[in-house]
């Protein structure tokens, strides 16, 4: 849920840092005022009474928890402008980025990437960094510091993506996940279905990743060929290890290429294991939607239906896998509508939540999200009045309120 509103006596005893007036927010019928402190939210109520050092009068728009970017890549972000960049198919942005790198300029990059993320409403992100090589590990050094830059701008959570070709192979794969979790990244990651054995892959995986005390977010099955299944064994792995609850599975496009049986009956395996799943629908139709191939994005609604956390992400931005990334999570939640026919008022609010809550929980960045008493204040105001304008229209975000701060946008 993405507000919990008090009793209506909303009585506060101390200078209140913030107060939001008239802010319609999911979860109830009447306007409600959002008195923030500090850095939390300290009361919900239809009204409250507090002296207050800065006010902002919502006049009836609609208030969100701020957007956590479930899947990004920071350190693609910007690569390249001409032609050489623009890439059709998963394989030939893979080998666009092999062959000319993204090294270059990355601090100067993926600080425009997270600022033009907080402008649209995205106020926390987890971005996925690729190592192929030891060389690479400059590149997760430089979004490291970047996430200590920017902190109070953006919470940042740094995946290891671990990329190399003979991982299962070599025993490189593992010393470079290694070395990417002790000079700092959060998170374990990987694409176990471009190895030749995606069973011994998720057996490192897990072993590092339980030395390490850390999650696991891996890219699964980008692909719409329905030959192609890591989802199901990685489901089985996560019970195997008794990892249920810290794991997400990235994309997993190829579920959605199979036939419906096969299909339920993996899912309900991914319910079990607790997993959640994060759909990419800006990048995933860019490079699946075209040629007669289907679309790409992952079967939203039967995951939901089992009962799945899922959530979504922005992906790419300007790179070799989406040149058209623009980081705007509300674009994001207005095509996952599209391609998966989630047009009602309630499912619209449903695709709000997952690219806020939902998102929040995939990630684990945050405890207690949401328009809530003791809730973290990363709040977006839209020009809009209810969830469905704010997603249809594409509403400006008049401000974003990061940590108690206030951003003023539009």
């Amino acid at each position: 849920m993405i507000c919990k509103i008090g009793g209506g006596g909303g009585k506060v005893g101390e200078i209140i840092d913030l107060i939001i007036k008239n802010a319609r927010v999911i979860g109830g019928d009447d306007l409600v005022d959002i008195a923030i402190k500090g850095d939390k939210i300290a009361v919900v109520d239809k009204k409250v009474s507090a002296a207050s050092k800065k006010e902002i009068d919502a006049k009836g728009r609609f208030v969100s928890p701020g957007f956590v970017d479930a899947h990004t890549h920071l350190d693609n972000a910007f690569v390249g402008g001409d032609e050489k960049w623009f890439c059709r198919t998963l394989r030939e942005a893979l080998n666009v980025i092999e062959k000319y790198g993204s090294s270059h300029d990355i601090n100067a990059r993926a600080k425009r990437a997270v600022e033009m993320a907080l402008w649209r409403g995205t106020t926390s992100l987890r971005t996925h960094i690729s190592v192929s090589q030891p060389g690479d590990l400059s590149k997760l050094r430089a979004i490291l510091e970047l996430k200590n830059e920017l902190s109070d701008l953006m919470d940042i959570q740094v995946v290891s993506f671990i990329t190399k070709a003979d991982f299962t192979t070599s025993g490189a794969g593992e010393s470079l996940i290694r070395q990417a979790m002790r000079i700092g990244a959060d998170v374990v990651g990987g694409a176990p279905d471009r190895d030749p054995d995606p069973e011994k892959y998720f057996d490192i995986i897990f072993k590092v990743a339980d030395e390490f005390n850390a999650p696991i977010d891996l890219h699964v099955d980008e692909t719409n060929d329905p030959k192609i299944l890591t989802l199901e064994t990685l489901a089985e792995k996560v019970v195997e290890y008794g990892y249920e609850g810290k794991v997400a599975a990235s994309h997993c496009c190829s579920l959605s290429a199979l036939e419906e049986g096969r299909a339920r009956a993996v899912i309900k395996k991914v319910a079990k294991a607790r997993m959640s799943v994060i759909a990419n629908p800006l990048t995933n139709l860019y490079l699946w939607g075209e040629n007669g191939r289907p679309e790409g994005v992952t079967r939203v609604k039967e995951l939901l239906e089992e009962g799945v956390n899922v959530a979504y992400g922005t992906d790419n931005t300007q790179d070799a896998f989406n040149p058209l990334g623009n980081a705007d999570m509300l674009l994001a939640a207005l095509l996952l509508a599209y391609q998966k026919k989630l047009d009602g008022e309630g499912s619209l609010v449903k695709i709000l939540e997952m690219g806020t809550i939902n998102a929040a929980k995939a990630t684990g960045m945050i405890s207690n999200y949401g328009i809530r008493e003791g809730g973290r204040a990363d709040i977006v105001i839209f020009d809009a009045f209810s969830p469905r304008e704010a997603i249809i229209r594409q509403a400006r975000r008049l401000y974003v309120v990061k940590r108690g701060r206030v951003f003023s946008v539009g």
